[in-house]
Formats: C-alpha cells, sequence, structure tokens
C-alpha cells in the first residue's frame, strides 16, 4: 500500500475482511426489520425443532468465509491518471476509473480504522448513482497521496465549464446582472456545530418516534412486574395495591421516555460530534463522528437540488436542516444497497439557521437563483390554486374510507350492526334511509361507509386547508423552489439549467378549472408543483427547456 509505488498491483489491508463482512451482511438484510424478522423465524424454528441452531454457526462460518474470499480477491492499481480495481469471486469485475471523472473523494474512519491509522475511501462520479470505486483499509497517507493525484488531474476551467459562481449571470434579453460573489481561500471553514447544536438534533431525531412504538412491545412485561409486586404490596400495604401498579406504570413509562431521549442523544453524539463544513476549492467537505468518523465531499456543479425542511422541534428551535443533492442520486431505492453498494453521497447539513442557509445557497448556487430563497416563511412564496383543496380533501376522505372498510364491516355485518345503523340515522336526521336499509337495498356496511366518508369530509377539508397554506413556488430567470409540507415544511431548489425533463399534467378537475401539474426531473429526483394556471406551467416548462438548452454551464 505504499503510495510511492504506482502501477504495481495492490492489496489492502487485512483489516478490510471486517468491511467485506459487512458488506455481505448488508446485502442479505436490508433494514432492521428484516434482521428482527430473520432473528424471530430462527427462534421459532429452533423451539420447534432444536437442531436448527445448527444453522447459525454454519451461516456465520459462511459469512466470515465471504469476507475472506473477498478481501483475498480485491487487488487495486494505481497509475498517473486512473485507477484500476479488480474484485469478485465468481463474478468478476474490472474498474478502470479516470481520475478526471472523479468528483468526490469520500472517507470514513471506524474506531478501529482510527487506531490503526487507515481509512475507507468511496470514489464518487458525475454519471453514477453509486459510489464507482471502494478502497476499505488502506493507509491515510495512501488516501491522502490519492486526493492529491486527482486534484492534480483536474484540468483548468475552461469557459464552458466554470461553475455559476465564476461568470456573471445573463438573462435572456441579454442583461448582464452586475452580482458580486465574494472570493473563497481554500479550506474556508463554513459551519461549526457545538454541543448544543447536536442537544438539538438529538432531541428532533425521528428515531424517538420509532423507540416510542416499542413502548407497546415492552407494555407486556408490565403484568408480569404487577403480579410480582401485587402480593408484597397487599402485605406492605392494604388496599394500596391498584395505586402502587399505577405508580409502576407511570415510572416504567417515564423511565422509558427518559432512556428513549438519552439514546437519541448519545446516537446523535456519535454521528455529529465534531460536525465541521468548509469549502475547498470548488468542493465542500463535511466530517463528522465520534468513534466513526465520516468524510464527505460533493463538487459543487454536481449538486442539483437543494432541500431545507425542518419538524416540529427543529421549527421550535428555529433550525433547519440542509441537504445538498448531488447529481444520479436516486432515492427511496434499495436495489444499490443490497447488492453491497454505495448511494452517492449526500451533501447534509443537520442543524443551521435561517440566514446560514441563505448563506449556503448563496455560495453553492453562485451568482444565478438570487431572488430564490430556502426560507418557507419568505412572503415571496406564491400559493397554488385553491382548488387543491378541494381536490386533496376528496382524496384523503375517500382514503379513510378505504382504511375504515375492514373494520367497519366486522361491526356492522351483525344484527347489532343494524339496529346501530338503524340508531345512527335517527341521530343524524337521515331516517328516510331507513326503508332502503329494512329492505335490503343498502346493507348495513355500504350505509356505515357512506357515513363515516360524510363524517370524515370536515376532518379531511380541514388538513387539506393546512397543506394548502404550506404549498407554494417561487422562481426568478434562474431556477424555482417548491414548498411543502405539513406539520413541518420543506423548500426544494434548484436551477433551470439543471431539468433533465419538465411536463405539465392535468387532472379531469384541472382540465375544467384551467389549471395542470409541472413536474420537473432532475438528476437527483422529482420536484412537483400542484395546480398551477396553466399559462403560468406552460411558460414555466418553455422557458426552463430554453435554459437548458442555451445555457453554456454544465449540469454536473
Amino acid at each position: 500500500m505504499s503510495p510511492s509505488d504506482p502501477g504495481a498491483w495492490q492489496r489492502t489491508s487485512p483489516f478490510a475482511i471486517v468491511f467485506f463482512i459487512g458488506r455481505t451482511i448488508k446485502s442479505f438484510t436490508q433494514s432492521l426489520i428484516q434482521i428482527v424478522a430473520t432473528f424471530g423465524a430462527l427462534a421459532v424454528l429452533i423451539e420447534r425443532n432444536p437442531q436448527v441452531a445448527l444453522v447459525i454457526p454454519v451461516g456465520i462460518l459462511a459469512i466470515i468465509a465471504a469476507g475472506v474470499l473477498q478481501y483475498r480477491f480485491f487487488r487495486f492499481r494505481i497509475e498517473e491518471d486512473r485507477i484500476h480495481i479488480h474484485q469478485g469471486v465468481v463474478r468478476k469485475t474490472a474498474l478502470d476509473l479516470p481520475f478526471d471523472r472523479v468528483q468526490g473523494i469520500n472517507v470514513e474512519r471506524s474506531l478501529i480504522d482510527r487506531i490503526l491509522g487507515l481509512v475507507t475511501v468511496s470514489l464518487d462520479t458525475a454519471g453514477s448513482a453509486t459510489a464507482e470505486g471502494q478502497l476499505p483499509s488502506v493507509t491515510s497517507e495512501l488516501a491522502d497521496d490519492l486526493r492529491g493525484r486527482i486534484r492534480a488531474s483536474r484540468p483548468a476551467k475552461a469557459a464552458d465549464d466554470v461553475s455559476a459562481g465564476d461568470v456573471p449571470a445573463v438573462s435572456p434579453d441579454g442583461v448582464t446582472r452586475e452580482t458580486s460573489a465574494p472570493a473563497e481561500s481554500l479550506g474556508q471553514i463554513l459551519l461549526k456545530l457545538r454541543a448544543g447544536d447536536i442537544v438539538r438534533i438529538g432531541f428532533a431525531n425521528r428515531n424517538l418516534v420509532l423507540a416510542a412504538a416499542f413502548l407497546g412491545i415492552f407494555g407486556q412485561s408490565l403484568t408480569f412486574v404487577a403480579k410480582r409486586l401485587d402480593p408484597i404490596v397487599e402485605e406492605a400495604f392494604l388496599g394500596a395495591g391498584t395505586l402502587i401498579q399505577v405508580l409502576v406504570v407511570i415510572g416504567f413509562v417515564i423511565g422509558f421516555v427518559i432512556a428513549g431521549l438519552a439514546f437519541s442523544l448519545l446516537g446523535a453524539f456519535l454521528r455529529y460530534h465534531g460536525f465541521t463544513l468548509w469549502r475547498e476549492g470548488t468542493a465542500y467537505r463535511t466530517r463528522a463522528g465520534l468513534l466513526t468518523q465520516r468524510e464527505v465531499v460533493v463538487e459543487n456543479r454536481k449538486i442539483q437540488q437543494l432541500t431545507l425542511s425542518h419538524n416540529l422541534i427543529l421549527r421550535l428551535f428555529r433550525r433547519h436542516r440542509l441537504r445538498a443533492l448531488p447529481a444520479a442520486l436516486v432515492p427511496n431505492q434499495g436495489g444499490a444497497e443490497a447488492a453491497g453498494l454505495q448511494i452517492a453521497e449526500v451533501l447534509e447539513v443537520p442543524l443551521l439557521k435561517g440566514p446560514e442557509a441563505e448563506d449556503l445557497r448563496t455560495r453553492l448556487f453562485g451568482r444565478e437563483g438570487h431572488a430564490l430563497s430556502l426560507l418557507p416563511q419568505t412572503p415571496a412564496f406564491k400559493r397554488v390554486s385553491p382548488h387543491y383543496i378541494r381536490a386533496l380533501t376528496l382524496r384523503i376522505s375517500v382514503t379513510s374510507v378505504l382504511i375504515a372498510t375492514p373494520f367497519l364491516a366486522g361491526i356492522l355485518q351483525a344484527d347489532a350492526g343494524t339496529r346501530l345503523a338503524d340508531a345512527v340515522l335517527g341521530l343524524t336526521g337521515t331516517t328516510f334511509l331507513s326503508p332502503l336499509l329494512a329492505d335490503g337495498v343498502v346493507g348495513p356496511v355500504a350505509l356505515g361507509l357512506f357515513l363515516w366518508w360524510l363524517a370524515s369530509i370536515p376532518v379531511a377539508a380541514l388538513l387539506a386547508w393546512v397543506r394548502w397554506r404550506r404549498q407554494g413556488y417561487l422562481h426568478d430567470d434562474d431556477g424555482l423552489a417548491g414548498r411543502s409540507g405539513f406539520f413541518g415544511r420543506k423548500v426544494d431548489a434548484f436551477l433551470f439549467r439543471k431539468a433533465q425533463s419538465v411536463d405539465v399534467t392535468q387532472s379531469p378537475l384541472q382540465s375544467r378549472k384551467g389549471l395542470a401539474t409541472l413536474h420537473v426531473r432532475l438528476a437527483c429526483g422529482q420536484v412537483v408543483v400542484p395546480y398551477l394556471d396553466l399559462g403560468v406551467a406552460s411558460r414555466l416548462r418553455d422557458y426552463m427547456l430554453y435554459q437548458v438548452e442555451s445555457s453554456r454551464l454544465r449540469w454536473h
């Protein structure tokens, strides 16, 4: 692994076996739910047939053997302008990656790697949804040498390949906008998180909701505790058994909440300790982690979309979360992870204030999109058509009926259901439907679903109204920002020249009202603005396509 020996085939550290074992496990278990289900199924099988327990050591040995074989057949070679990686046991792959295609060098250090001075390097390119090349458990010197070679191989900026922050932006009418971008030095630190910020991240962590779900699982143990305490309580405190049981339940719930908060705070400190964001030339780099230290590097030109979001907790703290989505990111797809590959890294700032978010937007978009905003409370956001409330109300109410159908069917299929339906008809003043119910024209289930749908309309209308108030859009000559959300809020912003395709669609209701929905597909996903005026949506589509065709700047 000597960086001074280019051109020779090299093997990584033997500690890379741990990396390959972990990748093998990931290929079989894509999520925590699958792991729990697997262990649950094994527990049932072992209880019925103890001989099945022999599968566990055999499986562990097979996973270790797979990791050793993958390490054995892994080779890489660094040349002056490219890197070659050969890997695979049965299915062999050979990667030839030129340095000028590499746009990000991401580094991850586990606790053992940091002790041994090793790192795992991921090479990210512009046109791939995965990290094309990975070098597990190599020395820090080799990683630094590889980073230096990649930087040295990048050509000087040409006229047609400069970032938007380096040239003046010109509108379609030929007028140059005089906006200035501050000169930046290499390695300029832009943001650091303090201990208080990490505490806020822990309180706003969504894992608290998952932790609360386990309360129902552990709730069965309350009965066991109560049965054990009841004799003791009856002997020590006559007549106080019920009170003590209530106190035990309350204490258990409080303890569980405290344990969940502690677990969430611990996870936040492990992941985001020492979080630092800085700029190096045209790239942005983040580094964070207490035990496992992770570095993510994303080239500015590869960023396709900025997403600023906050939930209820972050909203109370007046903080936001920013994600810069790169090209070739494929959200909500697990195929790459299932194959043991790494999804393209996202430049994420887990906590920042509104002015800091706007400053980062200005830096990342350069001289383009100067009139855009990532802050959801910006007055310049325009609301979509109020007809959106009507369509969303209908969708929510119908969805509630579909969800309630199996429950209402079980309640209303008996004679008691018929009597219940008669009572509901009397209370609601719809007794004129009683003959239809008596003659069997309308069954109790159908009538119950109909009444459920009527009752759900006011609630659905309220929810749709709240969602409509959150929906909005804002655009200038260079880009567009779309706002959405319900309890929290989210703003997606992008530059027009980054668009891959633009569609304008109409539902039957939109067609009657002269409205349309704008769909913009980027290399990292899709931005949708619903219920726009048809003329506005069409003009935005045409202008966006014009910007894509006429721009001299690269989209990645």
